[in-house]
């Protein structure tokens, strides 16, 4: 069969359960969709300016990933159980402030305040201050803490209306788009609480959104004051102990001062060959000019007054030289001592000079050398000699010095730069860490400047109309009882073994089906009970005529497997159709025509039967049923045909195919034997026989529209 023209007679055939079944659905949803508790719906949109770019830093791109990632991470915090915990305390003591028992007002409505009281203890109920609302929520909280598994937490982790985490929970906190805007909507049956919840919500939500926006960047900025001020201190720590060391060791500035060490070290050093060639210079003259005045110089330096002017001489050029040797020239033409030195070295010059003239008595040496020529000449290597011994004494003081500051700075040196070296990594890092410190503050004052407080854009207002889904629960309740019929009866289709029509008979047992009676249980149409059943004959009748033969007897056996499946129904009226047609037809029951004993079952043919008239033109034997009685297989055999009559409304069990491969077996497995549906639905037999009685417009549209004649027509042929 066409699946098309299967679908819609399955269809029609349960038109009324459809059509019924749906409308009682339906009607008794729209009836107590009536009681529903109405709901009312709030929202509220905030501008969070976390895509935004404030213009302070124009060259950087927007991390889309981290934006993404902040309004996930709001929506989550706004959500969580924390959060919500906070929101259902705040609600319960913003209800119990303003509540009415016996008037309704935009807090609370009277019923729920009243449902409210009912499971809040008078423990709690004596924590509200009816004048201050942070008053009664510290005293709810504190509470809470006091009693943690008390009836604060039970109202919140229960099954409560509006305070549970479950109720909540339902509040849908989204970004619109790719948009800085944030949408909070919530549902319920109070539109007081539905519209204290939002504002709640939205609070807690600036809440997190301030820790989530701020909490960071304030922890950065310091981290990084903190790390700054702990540079600063080091660094001046630094700095202060390399002053001390300085002062400790007589340090102004290292580098100028062993700069100065080592030009002074030159200049001594110089001065230094200098006066120990004049010493060595004058010791040879000395000794020389000794040896042309022997006497004259052994007079002189016999003299004691000359010997103490040279020891004075020697005393104070010493003094000079030492002043010499450790100052500067700047520092020396301004020095009075060492002007009063020089002053009396002259004067003790003059001295040793006048003390020479007085002692002179010879003119000449033996050799001819004027004697007060070698004299003078002799005094003063003398004094120069004495200067140059003193100064080298002073000098070799002086050199002693010099090794001793060279000693006394090297490890100096290396100390103030391993000192300046940390100074200067101290400091540094600590213009990198203020350089961090600044980008940070930058960073603080763009998300200042973007989102310095979250801005409502819809402020959410008291909702007036409730959202009634009455013809939402309407709607579906009409197509999901349409659903539910048909996937029932597909169900049904699929697996019920009933035979009902011929398609299915076919089916269940591969056995062709030759027509098909409605019997008489069609209590609608019971007027045209007898015309329908002889339509029915009519059909299977002319099926049967092509067996007829002139002068001979056709054998018809009319079979069934259990009792009563209706073989003397249907022989009756096929009887009454070949009456009608003119041919002679022979009926005989078994039991009641002809016994049921030995002969019967060890036939080999239809002569058992007494006697047959020569003008029958077919004979139906009516058999008992094959289930519980014996029935020869030579007759089932020998026939030109075995009707086996069935009820369409019985099941087809595996007993049933058993006997149906038993008389196939008997026939050979050839076409000789059919079934016929007896107690059959209409439909059923109008596949054989087309529209039965009574006729009408509407069934013939109805057949129509099951046959998928969509575009047909009953209007006669014209001649």
């Amino acid at each position: 069969m066409d699946i098309t023209l299967y679908i819609s007679r399955f269809l029609y055939r349960i038109r009324y359960q459809l059509l019924y079944g749906s409308l009682v659905v339906t009607v008794l949803v729209m009836y107590f969709s009536q009681f529903l508790p109405k709901t009312y719906t709030v929202n509220t949109s905030i501008y969070t300016g976390i895509a935004s770019n404030s213009g302070l830093e124009p060259e950087e791109r927007t991390d889309w990933l981290s934006v993404n990632n902040t309004f996930d991470n709001i929506v989550n915090l706004t959500k969580s159980k924390g959060t919500l915990e906070k929101v259902s305390i705040k609600l319960l003591a913003l209800n119990l402030i303003n509540g009415d028992p016996d008037k309704d007002n935009t807090f609370i409505l009277a019923k729920n305040y009243r449902n409210l009281l009912t499971i809040i203890p008078p423990e709690v109920i004596k924590l509200v201050d009816k004048t201050s609302f942070d008053k009664t929520v510290n005293n709810l909280i504190q509470y809470q803490n006091e009693d943690p598994l008390g009836v604060l937490y039970t109202l919140f982790n229960g099954k409560a209306p509006f305070y549970s985490y479950s109720a909540l929970s339902q509040i849908i906190v989204r970004r619109l788009g790719n948009s800085d805007l944030i949408d909070i909507s919530y549902q319920s049956s109070d539109p007081g609480i539905t519209l204290n919840t939002v504002k709640l919500v939205s609070e807690e939500l600036r809440v997190s959104y301030d820790k989530l926006r701020y909490k960071t960047a304030d922890d950065i900025v310091k981290y990084y004051e903190e790390e700054l001020r702990k540079l600063k201190v080091k660094l001046n720590n630094l700095e202060n102990a390399l002053t001390e060391y300085n002062v400790q060791n007589s340090v102004i500035n290292y580098i100028e001062q062993t700069k100065a060490i080592a030009i002074s070290f030159t200049d001594f050093e110089n001065r230094y060959e200098n006066t120990l060639r004049q010493y060595q210079s004058s010791n040879q003259l000395i000794k020389e000019l000794e040896g042309y005045m022997e006497l004259r110089a052994s007079l002189i330096k016999s003299n004691e007054e000359f010997i103490k002017t040279l020891d004075k001489i020697s005393s104070i050029n010493g003094k000079i030289t030492e002043i010499e040797t450790f100052t500067s020239e700047e520092a020396q033409a301004s020095n009075e001592t060492l002007q009063q030195y020089r002053e009396e070295l002259q004067q003790a010059e003059k001295n040793i000079a006048q003390l020479t003239e007085q002692i002179n008595t010879y003119k000449a040496s033996k050799e001819g050398v004027a004697i007060d020529e070698l004299v003078n000449e002799w005094l003063t290597q003398v004094i120069l000699n004495i200067k140059s011994k003193k100064e080298l004494e002073i000098l070799d003081k002086r050199k002693q010095d010099f090794i001793n500051q060279y000693k006394e700075f090297s490890p100096i040196g290396t100390q103030i730069n391993r000192q300046e070296r940390e100074i200067k990594v101290t400091e540094e890092s600590y213009l990198e860490v203020l350089h961090a410190l600044n980008l940070a503050k930058m960073k603080q004052k763009n998300l200042l400047l973007t989102s310095a407080t979250l801005n409502t854009i819809s402020t959410p207002t008291f909702p007036l109309l409730s959202n009634s889904k009455r013809m939402l629960f309407t709607i579906v309740a009409f197509i999901g009882s349409l659903i539910f019929i048909l996937g029932l009866n597909l169900v049904i289709e699929l697996l019920d073994r009933t035979l009902r029509d011929a398609e299915r008979t076919k089916r269940l047992t591969g056995m062709s089906v030759k027509g098909a009676f409605t019997g008489n249980t069609q209590l609608k149409y019971r007027g045209y009970i007898k015309a329908c059943n002889r339509i029915s004959a009519a059909q299977i009748c002319n099926q049967l005529n092509h067996l007829l033969q002139k002068d001979k007897t056709i054998y018809i056996n009319l079979l069934s497997i259990e009792e009563k499946e209706g073989k003397s129904f249907v022989a009756k009226y096929l009887m009454e159709q070949w009456d009608e047609q003119g041919i002679n037809v022979k009926y005989v029951q078994a039991n009641k025509d002809f016994p049921t004993d030995a002969s019967y079952l060890l036939a080999q043919d239809f002569n058992i039967f007494s006697p047959i008239q020569k003008n029958v033109n077919i004979v139906l034997v009516e058999h008992l049923s094959i289930q519980t009685n014996n029935i020869p297989s030579a007759l089932i055999e020998n026939a030109d045909i075995n009707l086996l009559i069935v009820n369409a409304q019985k099941v087809w069990k595996n007993s049933d195919n058993e006997i149906l491969n038993y008389l196939q077996q008997i026939t050979g497995n050839n076409t000789s034997i059919f079934m016929v549906l007896n107690n059959a639905q209409r439909d059923a037999v109008e596949d054989f026989t087309g529209q039965l009685p009574p006729q009408s417009s509407m069934r013939s549209f109805a057949n129509r529209i099951m046959y998928l004649g969509l575009t047909s027509k009953d209007s006669a042929v014209k001649k």
